[in-house]
């Protein structure tokens, strides 16, 4: 899937540089690359699963602007974005990850197989087409300052891995992805600046927020709650939590 992945990226790399250079013949056009650090977090609406620490990501790509105006362009991009997600602490175990192809059947075996406490840590990695509106100062300089909102960035899972961990194991890399919603929106919104380095090439740097719109999780498994008074002596609780991603990135990249 990974390398499946990276091959659509660059085709459709291939085919946003052409498109690239035909549509500058007849309007103004600007395409780059970006490198950004992607600082991912995770939140849950469900206080018994609680956020327990982040991922450090990265998103690679292109990104291009079509202007309509002097200041202002409609953006679009196509990035493959790393190791997004986070960790989550279960306070009440159960079976949360019933449909994942895991190395241990015991992970997914009996009413409590993963334990009260047990650590999940989420590792996304999506394929992104954002597309946004960018407003822009006029150049002072060799500088420009610009504000780039709102960002529809329309997100297709393709790998899903997680680490468990609890008092008396630890499993890394365990493949979750049957678990998780292969599809996602996120809004966001961010600013930074543009420093010409040529008549038209500028360096870009920026800090942009995102947040995913949907539930990442399928949710197909249970709480177990231990209760001594029936037989068997759990009570299973579907899992109706509802996790999504957060993300602060510090966009590097360039524009031709």
């Amino acid at each position: 899937m990974k390398r499946t992945a990276a091959k659509i990226l660059c085709i459709i790399l291939m085919q946003v540089c052409l498109h690239a250079h035909l549509a500058a013949q007849d309007r103004p056009f600007r395409i780059g690359f970006q490198a950004s650090p992607v600082f991912s977090g995770m939140r849950n609406k469900d206080d018994l699963i609680v956020k327990n620490g982040g991922n450090l990501g990265l998103k690679l790509g292109a990104i291009s602007d079509i202007y309509f105006k002097n200041n202002l362009s409609f953006t679009l991009g196509l990035n493959l974005a790393f190791h997004e997600g986070g960790e989550f602490l279960y306070e009440i175990g159960g079976n949360y990850l019933p449909d994942s192809e895991l190395s241990d059947p015991l992970l997914q075996t009996g009413d409590k197989p993963l334990p009260d406490g047990v650590k999940i840590r989420y590792q996304l990695q999506y394929l992104e087409v954002p597309v946004g509106l960018k407003f822009r100062t006029e150049e002072k300089g060799n500088i420009t300052y610009f504000f780039e909102a709102p960002i529809l960035t329309f997100s297709f899972l393709t790998r899903g891995r997680g680490d468990i961990e609890s008092e008396d194991f630890l499993y890394e890399q365990e493949n979750i992805y049957k678990d998780l919603i292969v599809a996602n929106i996120f809004f966001g919104l961010g600013a930074g600046v543009e420093y010409a380095i040529s008549k038209n090439n500028s360096l870009i740097g920026g800090l942009y927020w995102q947040r995913g719109l949907f539930d990442v999780t399928k949710d197909n498994g249970w709480r177990a709650i231990h209760n001594p008074d029936i037989i068997p002596t759990y009570l299973k609780q579907e899992d109706d939590s509802r996790a999504t991603v957060g993300n602060l990135i510090l966009c590097l990249g360039i524009l031709f």
